[in-house]
């Protein structure tokens, strides 16, 4: 096994069971959230625009996108997108306010909008999965991407060939993505299994559901990655951060999920109800 490899493994290993036991209640899904989004819009930040050396600026949109998921779970839950216009507006008055340099403020407006929308808002869809779908299937939705990630890298390494965006992403492949999507749909059935036979949890979901889901996961958790491989490539970066070793940074490893799961809740949605 190779050395990247095994740390890879390592790294999952200690942050996975933290992030599970999270789910254990309502508020400390919040936390969770509010704790991921924190720590991913900080790399973020100061990945793209400590260069400009306005660290007012950064804290104060950290303080902000943070403060989303927060006030959404306890007490927007029915006025998200009230909320979220408040609190973009602010991110937008901060910027004005504090930023002077024409020739800079688009990119400020930029990484603003991209943290607020791509990491804050994507994000917060686990409160409302978690409060009207129940644990078992918010806990579904961040395990779908972690086993597609697996698989589909595990698939890539072994049996790559067919290069699925040469210009974002080189390393994935068309064997990495349809291998990924044959796994995750594996590791639901089983899912399901476990959950209906050893935790007695009732779903209203039927095994059929293991196609979409792992459809789903496979198109859009490659889409994320690739829409946050733009992010680095545009930066020339090689990963965000350094929160998780093997991973990189914190939103290397959730920039799949992040558009996961308000895909997964609008399916719910509409086709659960």
């Amino acid at each position: 096994m190779k050395e990247e490899t095994k740390v890879r493994l390592f790294s999952a290993l200690i942050v996975a069971p933290v992030v599970v036991i999270c789910f254990v209640s309502y508020q400390s899904l919040i936390g969770l959230v509010s704790a991921i989004v924190f720590l991913a819009s900080s790399e973020l930040y100061f990945s793209t625009l400590m260069k400009y050396k306005k660290t007012g600026v950064i804290v104060l949109y950290i303080i902000i996108v943070s403060a989303f998921p927060v006030l959404f779970g306890l007490w927007f839950i029915n006025f998200s997108m009230e909320l979220f216009s408040v609190l973009f507006i602010m991110g937008i008055l901060v910027t004005l306010v504090l930023v002077k340099n024409k020739d800079i403020v688009m990119e400020y407006f930029g990484v603003f909008s991209i943290s607020m929308i791509y990491i804050s808002f994507n994000l917060s869809f686990f409160i409302p999965l978690y409060k009207y779908y129940g644990a078992s299937l918010a806990l579904l939705t961040l395990t779908l991407s972690w086993a597609y990630d697996s698989f589909a890298y595990f698939f890539g390494l072994a049996f790559g060939k067919h290069k699925l965006s040469k210009v974002y992403s080189p390393n994935k492949s068309y064997e990495g993505l349809f291998g990924g999507i044959f796994g995750t749909f594996i590791y639901v059935l089983i899912y399901f299994y476990v959950m209906k036979t050893f935790f007695q949890c009732n779903t209203n979901i039927s095994y059929l559901y293991s196609v979409p889901f792992a459809i789903i996961t496979g198109l859009f958790d490659t889409l994320g990655d690739l829409f946050e491989s733009a992010i680095k490539r545009a930066y020339g970066l090689k990963h965000i951060g350094k929160f998780m070793p093997g991973h990189g940074g914190m939103l290397d490893r959730i920039d799949g999920l992040l558009f996961v799961a308000p895909i997964i809740f609008i399916f719910l949605k509409i086709f659960v109800g």
